[in-house]
């Protein structure tokens, strides 16, 4: 078909383009370069609309556009929204003439790009989508020890197979979608009963499981009708709750670490030989999960005086008090190490630095409020502590534990410089 628009656009290319590009364009995050390249995109589009134009001709336009912007990893909906902008500026000067069958037309043709550019996106998020899942896997078959987070690789495969289907766009290439009869369906409906002893927290895996079993069914239906925008949402909140249901499973797989470790016999903290298996495993978990985890750093003050002034024993019973302060603010599934004397390790799955912070300041801050009774004497003492955001990018690399050790150990180093009794985080 043969599109002409170019009556209703007549000498206003420039304004138009200049018009789109301050209201409707917002890249500050882009080099030079790269907006330059993005405005000459554009432009050519603009030009296109100044002349007779068949419909292959624009759809490559927008497709070169498509997949500059996918280039650049920005989101569909901010690719989207500028079409959409673009769509309603231009309809408005049609509807001024008040041609109806313009109107339809143009319409029709932007129904088309808009079909267009769901089709590349949704194609390269298939891509991605098979990429990281493998990657996640990989992550997880390098763990030291292995507890139900096996199961949680099945699901990746699962998706893995729903984005090849989505690829071959074939109604008989699909994997099981019941959330009863997969792999990890029969797990959680049977032995994961035994394994998870928390009601609430089964019911929640349950529930996320359905929803991708759900979202999964939805796919199927609106790929086989070209719906290419739908199928990108739904294929986008399979993946979020793939990522949540991986969440809680390497949660719960840390409680059942967290049970096997021998502890340390004076304060219940881990042994320091568990370091290295413990932080190697938070990290590969974290991978496959996509989720951050903090490592802290932390140090009694003064405990040389607290030995030196009240003895050994006193020494001993304010490390166990530290370590008993420390568990009335962590989660089952978090490690506490004892690194060596006075000063521990601590870590907090599937968090971010802020929320990190806020646990380690009610620690902090609940640790200065607490004593020993000692010969009728309160015996008081404080925690200076310093950390590190951990957001895995790469594949595990032995030196990963010294490095980010470090990186906590220079801000514990900062927190006694700054006074004591302190969080300092990096």
């Amino acid at each position: 078909m043969l599109y002409n628009f170019s009556e209703f656009f007549k000498d206003e290319k420039e304004y138009l383009l200049d018009e789109f590009l301050e209201r409707y364009t917002s890249h500050i995050n882009l080099s030079e370069d790269s907006y330059h390249i993005l405005i000459e995109r554009y432009k050519d589009i603009f030009d296109i609309f100044h002349r007779s134009f068949e419909l292959e001709e624009i759809l490559v336009l927008f497709e070169n556009l498509a997949k500059y912007e996918i280039s650049l990893e920005h989101p569909y909906i901010i690719i989207t929204n500028e079409i959409f902008s673009l769509k309603n500026m231009l309809i408005n000067k049609i509807k001024s003439t008040h041609t109806n069958s313009s109107i339809f037309d143009f319409l029709s043709l932007f129904n088309d790009i808009n079909n267009k550019i769901a089709k590349i996106y949704l194609d390269t998020y298939v891509e991605k989508i098979s990429s990281i899942s493998n990657i996640r896997i990989n992550s997880m078959s390098d763990l030291i020890n292995k507890n139900i987070i096996k199961y949680y690789e099945a699901h990746l495969v699962w998706l893995i197979d729903i984005a090849k289907s989505i690829a071959s766009n074939r109604e008989d290439n699909y994997p099981e979608l019941d959330s009863s009869k997969c792999d990890f369906g029969i797990w959680l409906n049977n032995e994961a009963k035994d394994i998870i002893k928390n009601n609430s927290k089964l019911k929640t895996i349950k529930s996320l499981h359905n929803n991708i079993h759900f979202f999964g069914d939805k796919i199927k239906s609106h790929i086989v009708k070209d719906e290419y925008h739908i199928v990108i949402t739904y294929l986008e909140k399979c993946e979020l709750l793939s990522l949540s249901i991986g969440t809680e499973i390497a949660l719960i797989d840390n409680i059942l670490m967290n049970t096997k470790i021998t502890k340390d016999s004076l304060t219940g903290a881990m042994n320091r030989n568990a370091l290295e298996s413990v932080f190697e495993s938070q990290y590969e978990l974290s991978l496959a999960t996509d989720n951050s985890f903090v490592l802290a750093m932390c140090d009694l003050d003064y405990f040389k005086k607290v030995n030196d002034t009240y003895g050994h024993i006193a020494g001993d019973k304010m490390l166990k008090l530290f370590v008993d302060v420390v568990k009335k603010f962590i989660r089952n599934s978090d490690i506490i190490i004892r690194y060596g004397g006075e000063e521990f390790i601590i870590i907090l799955p599937a968090i971010l630095k802020a929320n990190g912070f806020k646990v380690f300041e009610k620690i902090r801050k609940e640790f200065e409020e607490s004593f020993l009774n000692i010969d009728s004497q309160e015996v008081r003492t404080t925690v200076s502590i310093g950390l590190v955001e951990v957001k895995p990018e790469y594949y595990y690399k032995k030196q990963f534990l010294n490095e980010y050790v470090n990186i906590a150990d220079q801000k514990l180093y900062m927190a006694k410089n700054g006074g004591r009794n302190r969080v300092e985080v990096h």
